[in-house]
């Protein structure tokens, strides 16, 4: 049956939200369904996509309360079946608007989240106080909840007070990008290694970190760091001097088509939802370590298979992690990672619009 859905969040330009959507909505209108993405705050260079209408209801700058505006009367004018909301401001506002519909012009509300915004701790109170009442005043009134991760999904089911029935864990197409090219087994040693460190250089995500770890590294074996991608820190990056290779690659689209032979992949974000570079990183199999402590990584790593977690938040846990992943061989099951592809992703996501009767 085909079903007209709406994609809710602020751009298509961004991380790893606005990928996801891209490819949600691009698949589930392949398949048959009438797909429109709805843009709170579109920006500059929003991008195109083959067989879905894209609607720039508010632009970047209008504030909030024309956002909120534009976007009920989209809903009262288009009657979308099924609104999906991507990300928590999006969530907020479309929860928000259904509920001063009329009840006859309501669509089926589905609300998803990426992260874990508690673990953050740049926040005020007061911000963290209005944030979390709304999550148990609003989120329980949408039809299903997606999480990107189980430890996701788990905070949220406490923190929002979600029914058990209306929480839905749909892994991230994360290896849409890359579908899996396995190499030949290589012989597996941690002599010598290359950390790979692909996200953005902000505060959030730690660069600095793995410049700690190779420093510790360093003495007992041969090192060098590898940075995928920009941010504010990149300048700070680039005037540290070690006397190991430290290199700013920038933002590479198919970073992990470029991991040198004796690459392991370190994510040393403070928190995550989930990471999807850490199934990128396994289906080349490539080794990867992450934190225990950014938890919403749990579902994205088998543990001595496809890489370690470093499990307390110390550059020697983190070290130590490093060596055990080099010596892994460079193989992952291929398996575990179809459960990230487009098509396992939209799968599930389809039986979920299909319950929403």
């Amino acid at each position: 049956m085909t079903r007209k859905i709406a994609f809710v969040l602020p751009s298509l330009v961004g991380g790893g939200a606005e990928f996801v959507t891209r490819m949600w909505a691009t698949e589930v209108a392949r398949r048959g369904n009438d797909v429109e993405i709805v843009l709170l705050r579109a920006r500059e260079g929003e991008p195109d996509l083959e067989g879905v209408r894209i609607r720039h209801i508010a632009k970047v700058g209008a504030g909030r309360a024309k956002e909120t505006k534009a976007l009920r009367e989209y809903l009262l004018t288009e009657r979308p079946d099924v609104a999906i909301a991507m990300m928590t401001r999006a969530n907020f506002q479309l929860l928000a608007v259904v509920q001063s519909l009329p009840k006859k012009a309501r669509p089926r509300v589905v609300i998803s989240e990426r992260n874990i915004p508690f673990a953050e701790s740049h926040h005020s109170a007061a911000h963290v106080f209005a944030r979390d009442q709304a999550y148990r005043s609003l989120y329980p009134k949408a039809d299903a909840f997606i999480a990107i991760s189980h430890p996701v999904g788990a905070v949220f089911q406490y923190a929002a007070r979600l029914r058990r029935d209306r929480v839905w864990v749909i892994p991230n197409p994360a290896i849409a990008k890359s579908g899996i090219h396995l190499p030949a087994e290589t012989p597996a040693s941690a002599d010598s290694v290359t950390l790979v460190v692909p996200a953005r250089v902000v505060a959030k995500k730690r660069p600095m970190l793995a410049i700690d770890i190779a420093d510790h590294l360093a003495p007992d074996i041969d090192i060098a760091v590898q940075y995928f991608g920009v941010g504010e820190l990149s300048e700070e990056i680039a005037k540290i001097r070690r006397p190991y290779p430290i290199e700013l690659k920038g933002r590479v689209e198919n970073w992990f088509d470029h991991i040198p032979a004796n690459g392991v992949v370190l994510l040393p974000s403070a928190v995550e939802g989930f990471g999807n570079v850490l199934p990128e990183a396994a289906s080349r199999g490539v080794p990867s370590v992450v934190g225990s402590t950014a938890f919403g990584s749990a579902d994205a790593i088998v543990p001595g298979v496809t890489g370690f977690f470093a499990r307390a938040d110390s550059v020697e846990e983190y070290a130590d992690a490093v060596l055990r992943a080099a010596r892994l061989p460079r193989s992952a099951p291929e398996t575990w990672l179809e459960e990230f592809s487009a098509e396992n992703s939209v799968d599930l996501l389809a039986r979920l619009i299909d319950s929403l009767r």
